[in-house]
């Protein structure tokens, strides 16, 4: 299923993502493709090339972040936790932490709530959600 590039509003009760087919690398930094936007969570798709970053991320949401595929790492503050394919990380709201690939990987984040009005970080500027959902 090839989903749109522009945000759709979907009254399915499911909706099926691939993110195998979603997943896009890009060689200047992370690239990020926001899956959902509910209200109640948001859901990011970020894919990191070997030595990328995504640094200094602080949301009032809570993050739930599933490593997919390849290692990276979390770093927040003096603690620093490896990722690997299959583990997933709890951080908590309000919390300033940067992953750092270690290979290519592949994370999915789910944010809870979602951010209002502001995006959780500056990879998420301007980029569309593929799926809106009032919450309602």
């Amino acid at each position: 299923m090839t989903m749109p590039e522009q945000p759709i509003t979907s009254n399915s009760h499911a909706i099926i993502f691939d993110l195998k087919a979603l997943t896009q690398f890009s060689d200047s930094g992370p690239r990020a493709t926001i899956l959902a936007e509910t209200g109640a969570a948001q859901i990011v798709l970020l894919a990191l090339r070997a030595g990328q970053r995504a640094e200094d991320v602080e949301t009032p949401s809570q993050i739930v972040a599933q490593c997919l595929r390849g290692r990276a790492t979390l770093r927040m503050g003096a603690a620093v936790q490896a990722l690997r394919a299959g583990l997933v990380a709890l951080i908590e709201a309000d919390t300033r932490h940067t992953f750092v690939a270690s290979t290519d990987c592949v994370l999915l984040l789910t944010l809870t709530p979602s951010p209002d009005h502001r995006p959780a970080h500056d990879l998420l500027a301007g980029v569309a959600p593929l799926v809106v959902r009032d919450p309602a």
